[in-house]
């Protein structure tokens, strides 16, 4: 079901990239993948780091936390305890859905980009 919503999700911002690219000025798309960017690091960064301080305390809580953790810090989500993993686990799609709406102002900021080139 999420692989679903994931290429739903792909499909819909593909429209609505090229809808924007035909409709929008280059200056209009410019200033919105500059704002989607701010957007998605203000609130990705700061929640991504309370996911990681999360983890490290619900790990090292349960006696399991490995030397360099931070490296790959998903593959440690099976070692959760029950009663962690929900509210470690969201912090985690917070912050990754702040990286998603970064990349996504960037791929915005380079259609600008294009539409400025080529006029």
């Amino acid at each position: 079901m999420p692989e679903t919503l994931l290429v739903l999700a792909a499909i819909a911002l593909s429209s609505l990239a090229v809808w924007a690219y035909v409709t929008l000025g280059a200056e209009a798309l410019l200033l919105a993948g500059f704002w989607a960017v701010a957007a998605g690091l203000g609130f990705g960064l700061p929640t991504g780091l309370v996911y990681h301080l999360a983890l490290r305390r619900s790990l090292a809580g349960a006696g399991v936390l490995p030397p360099r953790w931070w490296l790959h810090p998903t593959a440690l989500h099976a070692l959760l305890p029950a009663q962690d993993a929900f509210r470690v686990l969201l912090w985690c799609r917070l912050g990754a859905a702040g990286c998603a709406l970064a990349f996504f102002g960037c791929a915005v900021f380079a259609l600008g980009a294009l539409r400025l080139r080529l006029g």
